[in-house]
């Protein structure tokens, strides 16, 4: 997996301009929170907050997965950005572990906004929101509807293999493809077990018994900048293209056959050989699980679909 920070559910507030307030330089924008939604995140880091009373209160810091874009009126599908720390999170109260449990907290905060209201006419609008805002949680559901609890495991370190010398890259497979250099290099799925030997052979400069070890590796990624610099290729055992991974980390299918399959027979030293314990699937998942990058909240047709605790 490409991000794998735990995936929780949680209350999402929308933010709407609801009027106009004095500033520093004349009027400012004023907004305020007009309904929630369940939506998908990534909980980062969760903390616990004491009070002067004694009493103590939980915090979560949360990416969600999809939030409105700065530029326009879509939807954008995002990912947990740093710079020291996490600059596009958001803190919330509580997360849970299904919707069902999210949707009953939800619908809890929707009805305590709703009490502030106490004209009719204010109450058709709120519920006329919440219901265009639920087609968006639809939506975003659906679009993320792969990945999940149970896609969640901890990424090892690569283990490298060039010449005769084996070094441990101290960050994950997607790491490394982020930052690509000038470089041939070809990536092998080993299973945990094949993955502990290697790794103890590898602290060991032991390269003797290494063969037995990866004989039977798969290929599943390689990469050759002078076939073309910018395309990470996904390939079969047998060296056969499947997909690319462009410069924008966005996946392709090889259908048109634009990118020759490999030999893997040819294989020279100035190849580097990566060894990960990901899988084709996993890459696969990692990568097609940002396709959906925006949702047009104008476009979002149909009803409202009663789920149930085994629908998401």
């Amino acid at each position: 997996m490409k991000y794998n920070y735990p995936v929780k559910y949680t209350a999402m507030p929308i933010n709407e301009q609801v009027g106009w307030s004095p500033g520093l330089h004349g009027l400012e924008r004023e907004y305020e929170v007009v309904c929630y939604i369940v939506s998908k995140c990534f909980l980062i880091s969760d903390r616990t907050k004491y009070k002067e009373n004694g009493k103590q209160e939980k915090e979560y810091e949360v990416v969600f997965l999809y939030q409105k874009s700065i530029f326009d009126y879509r939807w954008e599908r995002v990912t947990p950005a740093f710079n020291n720390r996490c600059i596009n999170s958001n803190r919330v109260e509580k997360v849970f572990d299904s919707y069902n449990k999210a949707l009953e907290y939800v619908k809890k905060k929707n009805e305590e906004l709703c009490d502030l209201y106490i004209s009719s006419e204010k109450i058709q609008e709120f519920n006329d929101r919440l219901s265009r805002y639920k087609l968006l949680e639809q939506q975003i559901l659906d679009n993320t509807s792969n990945l999940d609890q149970s896609h969640v495991k901890v990424l090892d370190e690569l283990i490298i293999n060039s010449g005769d010398k084996f070094k441990i890259y101290h960050s994950n497979l997607y790491e490394y493809l982020n930052y690509l250099t000038n470089s041939r290099f070809i990536v092998y799925s080993i299973s945990a077990n094949q993955y502990n030997k290697l790794l103890e052979f590898a602290n060991n400069q032991d390269s003797l018994n290494i063969s037995s070890i990866i004989k039977n590796a798969t290929p599943i990624l390689y990469h050759d900048y002078k076939i073309n610099d910018k395309n990470i290729m996904i390939i079969d055992k047998n060296g056969n293209v499947l997909y690319y991974i462009n410069e924008w980390k966005t996946l392709i299918s090889n259908d048109t056959q634009e990118l020759p399959d490999i030999n893997l027979s040819s294989l020279d030293n100035n190849t580097e050989c990566c060894f990960t314990t990901e899988t084709l699937e996993d890459i696969l998942l990692s990568y097609n699980q940002y396709q959906n990058k925006y949702i047009n909240p104008n476009k979002i047709q149909g009803p409202v679909l009663k789920r149930t605790s085994s629908s998401r």
